[in-house]
């Protein structure tokens, strides 16, 4: 078992850096590119699964959500919680709140999975995780464009009404 461990130590530690980079780099093409599309195709450029990790995040509760208020709310505090200024380098999102109140969204960690953030935010218990990939099909690569570039403001065939970004 502890050999193990020190596998996957190692591996996490040889990850880190180029991660780390690669979460850079991605934050900043996001923030400069209006054109959500041509963002995906730097995405891919950059994605290296030996190093990264895509996961998909719902939120458990979403048919006791009452108002839209309220649910945006809920994803601000997530993404508030005091723990997340340490994750900041490691991870990125983008939480969709849809016009359902269902809460989706989509995280890129640096590393294997998303054991940082949960260490560092309690509230990551209100949620579902799957981890999309790590090869990046046809398939991974739709997903992911759907929910970093939603066709009309959908997603899943509901409306997005608002979206918050955690970088």
């Amino acid at each position: 078992m502890a050999e193990k461990q020190d596998n996957e130590a190692s591996a996490a530690t040889t990850c880190t850096p180029e991660g780390a980079s690669v979460m850079k780099a991605w934050k900043s093409r996001y923030g400069e590119l209006e054109n959500k599309n041509d963002l995906m195709e730097s995405f891919w450029s950059l994605y290296d699964p030996d190093c990264t990790s895509i996961w998909t995040m719902s939120y458990d509760e979403a048919d006791s959500n009452e108002n839209l208020e309220e649910t945006i709310g809920y994803v601000k505090n997530l993404l508030a919680q005091p723990g997340m200024e340490g994750v900041r380098g490691d991870c990125f999102c983008l939480v969709h709140t849809l016009e359902s109140l269902e809460i989706e969204g989509i995280w890129f960690f640096n590393g294997p999975d998303p054991e940082v953030l949960f260490g560092a935010n309690p509230e990551t218990s209100w949620y579902t995780f799957k981890q999309m990939g790590p090869a990046a099909t046809d398939g991974v690569k739709q997903a992911v464009t759907e929910m970093m570039a939603p066709a009309d403001s959908q997603l899943n065939g509901k409306a997005i009404k608002d979206t918050q970004v955690f970088c």
